[in-house]
Formats: structure tokens, sequence, C-alpha cells
């Protein structure tokens, strides 16, 4: 069998920063392939500290947020404080919290795109050793077999019912969403315990939101990952070279 990585996982790992956001804002569900209300893509991924997780284990019994990242990625350096809260917080409710480890958003010298799971699982080590997710990991295909059937954005966020069905998506994690979201998921399930009974009705909300940039926690990951992710970002934004990021 060759070692040499597949078509598919060569064109999944760029080597350089391809992260657009669609002009058109009416496009920008359509960037998400996981619908909000259908079941959502079943997969089976190492867990970085051993064994096996497979999506259809959590159902019937948690619900499962799956937060995309990788070691280049300023925003997962960001988010994963105010999610690593939310997993101490609901974590005894019910739901279950996963970093799933994919493709590098800003790959540079440091840190290279991806050509072998033994250097995509040393990344992901790096990550949980300088950032500290309080949650588990999971290292996606190197393919990113889960990171293409749900959304390939840096920090994409997902919540799966333990029914198995996709309730929650975005392409940015947000924890503030996030605790709301699950804030009222856990007040429906309360009430149906006390009042099984009880009629609902079903809702669906879409949103865009903006949100703030930290720059000093980007100019932190970009140089860590090496000069080449500056220097990719200011390619896709010339208007900003030698003025953002700064330290």
């Amino acid at each position: 069998m060759s070692d040499q990585p597949s078509q598919a996982a060569v064109a999944y790992n760029n080597p350089d920063f391809d992260v657009r956001v669609p002009p058109d804002l009416t496009r920008l569900g359509d960037t998400l392939p996981a619908r909000v209300g259908a079941p959502a893509p079943e997969f089976e991924a190492q867990l970085l500290d051993g064994g096996t997780f497979r999506l259809s284990d959590a159902r019937g019994k948690r619900h499962v947020v799956l937060m995309m990242g990788a070691i280049s990625s300023p925003m997962t350096a960001i988010q994963l404080p105010a999610m690593n809260e939310l997993w101490r917080e609901f974590g005894p409710k019910g739901v279950d919290f996963y970093l799933v480890y994919v493709k590098e958003s800003h790959p540079a010298e440091t840190y290279s795109h991806h050509s072998s799971m033994e250097q995509k699982v040393s990344y992901a080590r790096e990550l949980q050793r300088l950032e500290k997710p309080a949650f588990p990991m999971l290292v996606d295909s190197l393919d990113g077999h889960i990171h293409r059937n749900y959304g390939q954005w840096p920090v994409s966020l997902f919540v799966v019912h333990k029914d198995g069905r996709l309730v929650f998506r975005s392409t940015i994690a947000q924890p503030v969403q996030l605790r709301s979201y699950l804030a009222e998921l856990m007040e429906w399930e309360d009430l149906m315990r006390a009042h099984p009974d009880h009629v609902s009705h079903t809702g669906y909300t879409e949103f865009v939101v903006e949100h703030e940039v930290n720059e000093a926690e980007h100019y932190r990951v970009y140089k860590r990952a090496g000069q080449k992710a500056f220097d990719d970002y200011w390619r896709v934004y010339p208007n900003q070279r030698d003025v953002w990021p700064k330290p």
C-alpha cells in the first residue's frame, strides 16, 4: 500500500491560506453542507488521547458539540477559553464537546499543510499542549472527511441533538450564541421531563453576525506558524500588508 496521500487528501490540504467569505452573504449558508434539521453526517474518528469515537455512540444519550480547529487557526486559540467554560457548564447536563482537528487554515514554515496522519496527529498534540482544550480532541482523516461533510471553515461549529439531527451550525465558533442555544435546549428538556405531554412549536432561525477580531491573538498564532502565514494573508488582503496584524 502506498504511503502517499490520496488525491482527495492532496486537494483538501491546500498549502496556502484559502479562506474566503463569499461576497454575496445570501450564499454563506450554502458553504455548510450539513443542514439543520437533517440527520447529522455520521463519522468515526481517532481520539487524540486514544481510542475511537463514533457519532452514533452518542445516539439517544448525549448531545454533541463539534468545534473544528487547528494550531495555525487564530480563531481556535481565541475561542477555546470560552468553549472550555461552556464544556464545564453544559457537560454535566448531557452535552459532550469535541474539538475536531482539521486542516491548517494558515499553513506556514512551522506548521505546514498535512501530508500524513502522523504529521496531523503531532500538530494536534501541539495544539493540545499550547492552547489546552479542556474537552476531548478528535483527529479528522487526512482527506478531511468530517470537515468536508459538515463545513470547511477553520472553526465551524455544530450541535448534534441526541436524536441524531443537526440542530445548530455556524461558520465560526461564537460561544455567546452557542451558550444561548444550549441553555434553551436544556430548558426545553427540563420542561419535557416535568410535563411530558407539553405541546411544542418547532422554529428555525438563521442570521449573520459580525464579531470582534483579536489582533494580538492573530499575530501570536501567525508568528508561531511562520512568516508564510503573514505573507499569505497579505497576499489576499494587500491593503493590510505590514499594517495588520501587529503584536
